[in-house]
């Protein structure tokens, strides 16, 4: 499977102000905040993987 850098790029970017925006909002609940905030961190963290450390070592065809 490729990785296209920047679909890669345009999600991590994306999850990034996400996260911000969830993180400088006023929930109700903090358990639900710190969860989401949590999942975005999980998806940060695969896509910055795939895309400097996968994406460079494919081959080009």
């Amino acid at each position: 499977m490729r990785v296209n850098k920047d679909l890669m790029e345009s999600l991590l970017m994306v999850a990034f102000i996400v996260m911000v925006l969830v993180g400088t909002t006023n929930f109700d609940s903090a358990q639900t905040k710190y969860l989401i905030m949590g999942g975005l961190g999980i998806i940060i963290a695969l896509t910055g993987v795939l895309r400097y450390v996968v994406a460079p070592k494919q081959k080009l065809p």
